[in-house]
């Protein structure tokens, strides 16, 4: 099996929540020692638009629910 980044996060969200933040902290020490080029104010536009947009996704869905 490949583990895939979504696999990954089906998984972590299954855990307990203590179990959920100790691999929380160690993904953060890990990820703290990449060695990786800052974020162009261009990226952090296109993360900020895709989360926007995946807000008002799950906003969508919570009302369609409602009206059920």
């Amino acid at each position: 099996m490949h583990a895939t980044p979504q696999n990954i996060l089906e998984v972590f969200n299954q855990l307990p929540d203590i179990e959920k933040h100790a691999l929380a902290s160690e993904i953060i020490k890990q990820v703290a020692l990449l060695d990786v080029p800052s974020l162009v104010d261009e990226t952090l536009t296109e993360i900020a638009d895709a989360l926007f947009v995946e807000h008002d996704k799950m906003e969508a869905e919570d009302a369609e629910a409602i009206t059920r």
